[in-house]
């Protein structure tokens, strides 16, 4: 594999707000060329926790996995008063392997969801709202 990238996929769309605390908000189908790339995951949209020291994490999954190889790819947001603000949110990372292997060539789902941190309350959650939101990803060269 060269320098650069093999494979790309994008979808784009006006969301309205899902209050949804714990679900899959986006997904994306993805067909990988070669075993010994990486995929570069990205979403951005808006995201909101309601009530005080409340916290939730949106996450990748693929094809039902979360990412272990290098990291999960993860953000969590803290809302630590009783503000309703949107922020505007970007979750990218590289992931190489789930708990079920290396990710071969082939058709893969690729999904995002918003759930609960498992050591802090989980809040009244929103995803979207009044916004264009979009998941990519990329099959990438390995840097190594």
């Amino acid at each position: 594999c060269n320098f650069g990238f093999l494979g790309y996929a994008y979808n784009a769309r006006h969301s309205a707000r899902s209050d949804t605390d714990v679900a899959q908000i986006a997904v994306l189908s993805f067909r990988k060329k070669q075993d010994n790339t990486l995929l570069r995951l990205s979403y951005s949209g808006n995201i909101r926790v309601l009530g005080a020291e409340k916290q939730a994490r949106w996450f990748f999954k693929i094809d039902g996995q979360e990412c272990s190889s290098p990291t999960k790819v993860d953000i969590i947001f803290h809302q630590s008063d009783n503000g309703r603000t949107y922020i505007p949110s970007y979750l990218t990372g590289v992931c190489r392997a789930t708990s079920s292997g290396n990710i071969q060539a082939g058709q893969h789902q690729i999904t995002v969801h918003v759930g609960k941190h498992l050591r802090h309350r989980h809040g009244d959650v929103a995803s979207g709202y009044a916004t264009l939101s979009f998941l990519e990803v990329q099959e990438i060269c390995r840097p190594f």
